[in-house]
């Protein structure tokens, strides 16, 4: 079967043809305008930031990446613990920290503490001027009675005509309701960090193009126009209904390797409800991710490593060779997921190619220094002014 390429793939070749016939380096830029209409001065310095960075990488100017930590507040010892141990490690921390409103804690409510705490640990991140801040969403499926990680899945009972349920507002179904219900928990959460002068990369229903066989969320693997319409809801409820006006929206597929994740060209929602293009990346050889850089490129937004387990620099030593995925694919920003900063994931074994050789991973990473800072941290000895985004 011909593969016909998805529309933003084809639109970034035409652009590219374009400057190679003599067109100006302006049609190469990424816009600055953010889904959300009038957005707050922080917000679009944040956006401002993260085009600048991914123009630097289309165009030839100075080439920076956003170095990401996400924290499972549910399982840390404390809210923020592996942004904390990745300087203790390195002697510098992540310039953005993730965390997640859900999944829940086995209760019929997603208010727990480290809710909570999750939310003032972000606020202070960005107050301090030490870093950018996200939320991710693992929500259980719209009416679950008890919010939990094995409620964020596909259950066996969900077809097409419940995800029809789910979103149909115009008949206001039971499904439908109880999807703003779980919505309406994060919405309090971002508003209190609107007041707060906080913008957020919201990163809601992701890995919405994981197969059948890869253990899928409630809202993956289904059709992908019921998918986008569950995208607009949200989005149209956090924008319009809630007023909120702090949020960067994050659209972050699964690794589109055939084996786990399918295309994800026909799950993307629109330029005009999408901020960060991502992916997230578990499988094959995640130091050199060039498919998904590339795929990526067509949409024309700011790329970004929402999830991954692997530091993308280290400097060769006798037990693996040099890699600078930043090098290669200066992506926005390069998150990594969670304990697998030390640990294979989902496991107590070690994550060998971050803590061999003393870290030696993620020390080289965060220390990447040339003729500049290649690396931009966070916290107190950042190596970008944070405090200029406030």
């Amino acid at each position: 079967m011909t593969h016909v390429p998805p529309k933003p793939f084809l639109s970034f070749v035409l652009t590219a043809l374009a400057l190679c016939l003599g067109a100006g380096t302006a049609q190469a830029q990424v816009s600055r305008t953010l889904s959300t209409p009038g957005p707050t001065a922080q917000a679009q310095k944040v956006y401002n930031l993260l085009t600048d960075l991914e123009n630097n990488s289309r165009n030839g100017g100075t080439k920076q990446t956003i170095m990401g930590q996400h924290c499972e507040a549910q399982k840390e010892s404390y809210a923020g613990e592996y942004w904390v141990k990745v300087g203790d490690i390195s002697g510098r921390r992540p310039g953005f920290v993730e965390f997640d409103f859900g999944p829940g804690n086995y209760r019929n409510t997603y208010a727990e503490p480290y809710v909570d705490y999750a939310v003032g640990f972000a606020r202070d991140r960005f107050i301090y001027g030490e870093g950018i801040v996200g939320f991710s969403f693992h929500q259980s499926y719209p009416g679950a009675s008890v919010k939990s990680w094995p409620n964020t899945f596909r259950q066996s009972w969900m077809d097409s005509a419940w995800m029809g349920r789910v979103i149909n507002w115009q008949a206001n179904t039971a499904e439908y309701q109880a999807l703003l219900g779980d919505l309406s928990f994060a919405a309090d959460k971002l508003v209190y960090l609107q007041q707060q002068g906080v913008p957020v990369l919201f990163r809601p229903f992701h890995e919405m193009n994981k197969k059948g066989s890869a253990s899928p969320f409630w809202w993956a693997n289904q059709d992908p126009a019921q998918y986008k319409q569950l995208w607009n809801i949200a989005h149209d409820y956090m924008v319009k209904t809630r007023g909120l006006k702090n949020l960067l929206f994050v659209w972050s597929p699964y690794e589109w390797d055939g084996t786990y994740g399918g295309d994800p060209w026909n799950y993307y929602p629109g330029n005009d409800r999408v901020d960060v293009v991502a992916v997230d990346i578990y499988h094959g050889n995640p130091y050199f991710p060039a498919q998904f850089y590339t795929g990526l490129a067509g949409y024309n937004k700011p790329r970004m490593v929402a999830e991954t387990d692997k530091l993308p620099v280290r400097w060769g030593d006798s037990r693996y060779g040099t890699v600078s995925e930043l090098d290669s694919r200066p992506w926005a920003i390069y998150s990594i997921w969670g304990d697998s900063l030390v640990y294979n994931l989902g496991t107590t074994s070690p994550n060998d190619w971050n803590v061999s050789s003393s870290y030696k991973a993620i020390k080289d990473t965060y220390g990447y220094y040339g003729t500049y800072w290649r690396v931009l941290t966070g916290g107190s000895n950042a190596t970008y002014n944070w405090g200029a985004l406030r």
